[in-house]
């Protein structure tokens, strides 16, 4: 079975992200990946030129963003567009969530995106978009980096089997080698406006993410 990491983030992760999106894309490469998805939290500027580099390098390139709801950073929902025309409804979705002061995943998620699908970690959002029309096109993400990620999965997994929600494997990256670990925790301590020794473990990714 081939893996292809569905959720990567770079630096338009602001104060997160460590990789640009070449070097990303030269990384899966490397790898001998086939296929790579680039889901900056809240932000699609990279995306163009991520298209463009893993075209040619031929790589297929998966487009995407984690949307997280505004007042909620540490919640999130994950967005890949299965074709040209899910990346214009990815565009206004993110359009939506920047310009709306109400934003939520409910009122977002309340019209059908055939073109859309959607993955999420967290047991209480799974069974929120359930509700939704997209439930036809949404996954529970398994994530299993962290001792913390892990107790999260098996919640989910068990929230996911009694909704008939399928499940798909993710890791949610962050940076491209463990020697990045220290300087993502340095641009997430930036973003917060804090000390690294008063960040909280569920604020940064673990280190062998």
């Amino acid at each position: 079975m081939e893996y292809v990491p569905l959720h990567c983030h770079s630096v338009f992760s602001f104060h997160a992200g460590v990789c640009t999106v070449s070097e990303l894309v030269r990384r899966a490469k490397g790898l001998g990946a086939k296929a790579v998805a680039l889901t900056d939290t809240d932000r699609i500027s990279g995306l163009i030129q991520f298209y463009l580099e893993c075209r040619q390098a031929g790589i297929k390139p998966v487009l995407g963003v984690e949307l997280t709801q505004p007042g909620e950073p540490n919640e999130s929902v994950v967005i890949l567009a299965k074709n040209s025309a899910g990346y214009g409804d990815l565009c206004e979705i993110v359009t939506r969530r920047h310009l709306d002061p109400h934003f939520t995943y409910s009122k977002a998620f309340s019209k059908y995106w055939p073109n859309l699908f959607l993955f999420t970690n967290f047991p209480h959002l799974l069974g929120q978009i359930a509700r939704t029309p997209n439930r036809v096109n949404l996954y529970g993400e398994l994530v299993n980096n962290s001792e913390r990620t892990r107790k999260r999965s098996k919640q989910l997994e068990k929230k996911a089997l009694s909704l008939g929600i399928p499940l798909m494997v993710s890791s949610d990256s962050y940076y491209l080698h463990p020697d990045d670990w220290e300087i993502h925790r340095i641009l997430v301590a930036i973003g917060l406006n804090a000390t690294l020794s008063r960040l909280k473990p569920e604020e940064y990714a673990p280190r062998n993410a």
